[in-house]
């Protein structure tokens, strides 16, 4: 089980690599590698699966 470098949550099956300029070291989950998209990279950007996994239980039922 590999863990997201900034949330130490379990990265699932898609562990995402940083961008080197991100200058972070290691694998992120969905959430973060999101995260620092928009944070590196401002202005529109469609994101999908931010929700947790709480929202996503309740959006299946």
């Amino acid at each position: 089980m590999t863990k997201c470098t900034q949330c130490d949550e379990d990265v699932g099956a898609t562990p995402y690599n940083p961008m080197p300029e991100w200058k972070i070291k290691g694998p992120l989950c969905s959430k973060c590698y999101s995260k620092n998209i928009s944070e590196h990279y401002p202005g529109e950007h469609v994101r999908l699966n931010l929700m947790d996994d709480d929202e996503k239980k309740k959006n299946l039922r």
